[in-house]
């Protein structure tokens, strides 16, 4: 379940049942074991490579989804590791067809397009058709190598297309809303806007002024050190990105 979002800078994050790359993920890595008990052999590096690619392409979605709290670059990259992975899954599908003299079906056979009606879904990594191995296991439990073969070619190519459109979508949300430096910035910004500096006697003082490098607005402090440690100043809000700051006349 997606963890809400709280009232500080920590974004949602995790839900990654929801996503479908994530269930399509499980229906590649499950049919993988059968491919593979049935018609490679045990020990070899094939089998090995192929059970480590499936697997690092579910647990990569899952980690990726789970680490968007606290960093959506982390995200990001684990959902592309899990698009590499898924990309050399596919390669080792095509060449299981290809040493058996077995044809890698075109995309307009209709067999394929059966295939892929059966997985069709959304573009987006979410919501789409809830597919799940029930939905295929006809199909992977098949004796026909042809068949499964075709068809875990079918369901990688399909992953790995919502993968993209998953990965350009994390890209846009974060140029728009930035990641978790931002979000705490923004917070921290916030919060001291509710502190509007006072007078001695408790009256609520003048607006802040405008930062002169900037613009922005400011925010009173107290230098800390040097000769003028305990005296006030205005600094810039933005501070340390705009070190701007104005003398404050002091209380009388």
């Amino acid at each position: 379940m997606q963890r809400p979002a709280a009232d500080g800078f920590i974004p949602q994050h995790g839900g990654y049942e929801g996503l479908l790359t994530y269930r399509k993920a499980v229906v590649i890595f499950r049919a993988m074991f059968h491919l593979a008990a049935k018609w490679v052999r045990l020990g070899s590096r094939t089998r090995d490579q192929m059970e480590q690619s499936a697997r690092s392409t579910k647990q990569n979605i899952v980690e990726g989804s789970l680490a968007s709290a606290t960093s959506k670059s982390t995200e990001i990259r684990l959902t592309n590791v899990a698009r590499a992975s898924l990309g050399e899954l596919l390669e080792d599908y095509r060449d299981f067809l290809v040493l058996r003299d077995l044809p890698i079906w075109p995309k307009d056979d209709p067999r394929a397009l059966e295939l892929r009606r059966l997985g069709a879904g959304n573009g987006d990594g979410t919501n789409g058709t809830d597919a799940t191995y029930e939905t295929f296991r006809r199909h992977i439990e098949s004796p026909d190598a042809e068949l499964v073969g075709n068809l875990m070619v079918v369901l990688c190519t399909q992953a790995c297309y919502l993968l993209d459109r998953q990965i350009q979508r994390l890209e846009r949300d974060f140029v728009e809303h930035g990641g978790i430096r931002e979000r705490m910035l923004a917070a921290r910004l916030q919060a001291r806007d509710r502190c509007t500096p006072a007078t001695e006697s408790g009256a609520v003082g003048p607006p802040p002024p405008a930062c002169p490098q900037c613009g922005s607005a400011m925010r009173l402090r107290t230098a800390r050190s040097g000769p003028n440690a305990g005296s006030q100043f205005w600094g810039c809000s933005t501070y340390p990105a705009c070190k701007g700051t104005r003398s404050c006349p002091a209380i009388p």
